[in-house]
């Protein structure tokens, strides 16, 4: 919104460096902090552009307060998650693309509650611009994001891609695209676009099964139309094309995925490649079956 602001008003070029710089990197609070505009311009700015597109934050902080969950609503009062995990070497934002998930893994919290909505590009960012606005009073910076909050990336791909070329835009926030990290459960034809688009993010597959079968009992949504030998294929001809890793989450759920028949499966289906495995203890919920 703010690149179209400045179109809109056919301001000049300093106009537009005055205020990424603010807003992006000295993390302002508010449009009326936006001192190398003139309060003309930022009235006008008020009066096009929300400051932030997230209201009614609630944040809960882990004791050791290295952890901070996010729970913020949209305008139109849809909820979102995110979290700010501290540890010595970094500071890493865990974002939503959605407000719930359509992919229903019968294991997932957000999965229960079901797809409320695609988020903004505008929503995602400010995600993130709140964090880095905490971290901003203490001298820090974000070092890494990882998209595995809310909601499927691949199916909210347009405003993904918008938010990680702000995200990396030096002007902007300016991380590396290597600091960058999303998570799919593995649709093909989506991931096959966004691989193409060559945008140099880690990519993260949330597999949690070593066969099909398996796959489509706790996954059922996305495993069904999507096989996994399909998703295999494209993952290891991406890791030829590009010689990059792929890290694959592997969460553990007693006596149904567990299993040393399973790991041994596992380890086949990912023979040869370039590849993690990232194994994830499960946290139970209210509501789920699995431990």
């Amino acid at each position: 919104m703010i690149d179209l602001f400045i179109k809109k008003q056919n301001l000049p070029r300093y106009r537009s460096d005055q205020i990424f710089k603010a807003y992006y990197q000295d993390c302002i609070s508010s449009w009326d902090d936006l001192t190398t505009w003139p309060q003309y311009l930022r009235e006008e700015l008020k009066k096009d552009i929300p400051f932030s597109t997230i209201y009614n934050s609630i944040e809960k902080v882990s004791k050791d307060k290295n952890t901070i969950k996010l729970l913020c609503y949209t305008k139109d009062n849809y909820p979102i998650e995110t979290v700010l995990m501290k540890t010595k070497d970094r500071n890493t934002i865990c974002v939503s693309c959605m407000s719930g998930c359509p992919v229903g893994c019968k294991f997932c919290a957000t999965g229960q509650m079901g797809f409320k909505k695609n988020l903004s590009t505008e929503e995602i960012i400010d995600q993130i611009m709140y964090f880095k606005r905490i971290l901003k009073r203490d001298n820090k910076e974000i070092t890494n994001i990882v998209f595995m909050g809310m909601g499927e990336p691949m199916l909210n791909l347009d405003n993904v891609t918008k938010a990680i070329s702000i995200l990396t835009n030096p002007q902007k926030i300016g991380l590396s695209h290597r600091r960058i990290t999303v998570s799919t459960a593995g649709y093909i034809s989506e991931l096959k676009r966004f691989l193409d688009m060559n945008l140099g993010i880690k990519i993260a597959i949330s597999l949690h099964a070593p066969n099909q079968k398996l796959r489509e009992k706790i996954m059922p949504t996305v495993s069904k139309k999507n096989k996994i030998e399909d998703l295999i294929s494209l993952l290891i001809t991406y890791q030829k094309k590009t010689n990059k890793k792929v890290t694959y989450e592997y969460l553990l759920l007693r006596d149904v995925n567990d299993k040393p028949e399973h790991a041994k499966e596992l380890a086949k289906l990912l023979k040869n490649q370039i590849a993690l495995v990232n194994l994830i203890n499960f946290n139970e919920s209210d509501g789920i079956q699995f431990k």
